[in-house]
């Protein structure tokens, strides 16, 4: 069992409305310690208390660190943003994209230390399908001379993507039917006027118009809707 102080064990409802559009810059949250020693999170979202019922995050380990043995009862997503991350099933480093589907269990770690962008609770469960990808080495569509998209998962509650953005990039005038996100992997963005930095994290309420521009370049994670709500 995991040893949990009074904190750790409260239940949190944080930016779960999808209604309201929600922006994070980085270094408007901290990283604030979990239970396991040597493991911190910056949550952008969340609803339960330490077994989420739905959870988006960054999830820092320093080296030598770990979780203990736990199963993700409604699944698991994530991006690997530095060093590897280790579990049973082998070692994931930058730029690996995995899930986890429902009710599978693992007991993750850090040799050398690493942080993730993880989505914890938001996979159907009648998804079955362990997917493991190392976008570094997978071929990307070319949209324009400007923006490149390689497709993580499809399915009738999201469509996943990451993005390159080149210099100059514009979209204008984006809508989009249901929630939208994107959390900025590295470079800079700009949504609506306002810059967001590598780390930023963004949700825009389905039919909101979004101006999103790249002066420098980006690569971004994407997702339009809201994945599989179990709250």
């Amino acid at each position: 069992d995991l040893s949990m102080n009074t904190a750790a064990q409260a239940y949190i409802e944080f930016n779960s409305d999808f209604d309201t559009t929600v922006t994070i810059k980085q270094g408007d949250i901290d990283f604030t310690p979990t239970p396991m020693t040597g493991v911190t999170r910056m949550m952008f979202e969340r609803v339960g208390d330490e077994v989420a019922k739905r959870a988006t995050s960054c999830v820092r380990y320093e080296p030598d660190s770990y979780f203990d043995w736990h199963q993700h009862a409604r699944g698991e997503e994530y991006l690997v943003l530095d060093g590897t991350f280790s579990d049973q099933k082998g070692h994931f480093s930058k730029g690996w994209y995995v899930r986890n589907p429902p009710a599978s269990r693992h007991k993750p770690f850090s040799v050398g230390g690493t942080e993730i962008f993880v989505k914890l609770a938001q996979l159907p469960f009648d998804e079955t399908a362990f997917v493991e990808m190392d976008t570094n080495a997978a071929t990307w569509s070319e949209i324009d001379s400007k923006e490149s998209m390689l497709e993580l998962y499809n399915s009738p509650y999201e469509q996943t993507s990451l993005h390159r953005y080149g210099a100059g990039f514009r979209a204008e005038d984006l809508r989009f039917t249901d929630v939208f996100e994107v959390f900025v992997v590295d470079g800079a963005i700009t949504v609506n006027g306002v810059d967001y930095p590598d780390h930023s994290w963004i949700r825009i309420a389905a039919g909101e118009a979004i101006n999103l521009h790249s002066s420098l370049g980006a690569t971004v994670y994407r997702k339009i809707g809201k994945g599989f709500v179990h709250f």
